[in-house]
């Protein structure tokens, strides 16, 4: 009996092949039913190859068409799977003059609506927030924290903690959500960030990432987060503070379509971007 290997996987295949072919022949010559069972009880050993090897031999046939197969199928489930990820909506920037409008209605909804130590919650266009996005499959990827008085956006990067003029903030997000933490109070949220300015230059917590948070070092959501006295710096993957959770930590005051160029609000009249 044959056996298939790596090593001489065609050449078995063939011989197989070749050996069956050459049985077939011989039983097409008998022309009675029971010549084929004489010479089957005659041979018992061909007889069991012969029924034992052909589907061994079709599997061999048909391998590399089913590898073939097989690979596509994969191929089709990514492109598929990788199409419906919400982390996908925002990969492509929207820039240009026709944006404008509509980043100066999403700044007026801001500073109409926000306050100090408020959350901007984003998907925005920087290779981090593809990261967290796709990765996460998230329609949201960074958060910062609002300085209404300042108009400016407290926000941890890779490069460190900074701050960012909200329209610079804006202007380099798909979407943006603005959420009033729970028990949010002009006091408090002064407070907030007082408590967060003194972080600035910090460098990025990298390792918070994945599970391992470092008590000097901040990422987006854990910084937000730690600004109200939210639970941060905890260890395990299943800890990791998702900038989507914001959401649920409080009360949504403004919320934006993503970017597409029509304004979410229509304004009374035109501001230039500060």
């Amino acid at each position: 009996m044959f056996f298939k290997s790596r090593t001489n996987s065609k050449f078995c295949e063939f011989k197989i092949t070749f050996q069956l072919c050459s049985l077939t022949q011989h039983l097409l010559h008998c022309e009675k039913e029971d010549h084929i069972q004489n010479y089957a009880k005659k041979d018992e050993h061909v007889h069991s190859f012969l029924f034992q090897l052909k589907p061994v031999t079709l599997i061999g046939v048909k391998a590399n068409r089913i590898k073939y197969l097989l690979r596509a199928t994969l191929c089709l489930a990514i492109l598929f799977g990788l199409g419906g990820c919400a982390g996908f909506h925002g990969v492509m920037r929207k820039t240009g003059l026709e944006y404008d409008s509509e980043i100066q209605s999403w700044q007026r909804a801001i500073e109409g609506k926000g306050g100090n130590g408020m959350w901007l919650v984003t998907r925005g266009y920087r290779g981090g927030d593809n990261l967290v996005a796709i990765s996460t499959c998230s329609y949201f990827s960074h958060v910062g924290i609002l300085d209404h008085d300042r108009n400016v956006v407290i926000e941890s990067l890779w490069s460190g903690n900074v701050e960012t003029p909200l329209r610079d903030f804006l202007r380099i997000s798909h979407r943006v959500v603005l959420i009033q933490p729970k028990g949010w109070t002009p006091e408090k949220g002064a407070n907030a960030l007082t408590k967060v300015r003194t972080q600035l230059g910090k460098k990025y917590d990298f390792q918070g990432l994945i599970g391992f948070p470092s008590s000097n070092r901040w990422y987006c959501s854990e910084l937000a987060a730690w600004s109200w006295d939210r639970q941060s710096d905890r260890f395990g993957p299943w800890h990791v503070i998702h900038p989507r959770r914001h959401l649920k930590m409080g009360r949504t005051l403004f919320k934006s379509g993503p970017r597409n160029g029509q304004p979410d609000e229509i304004p009374s009249t035109s501001i230039p971007l500060r």
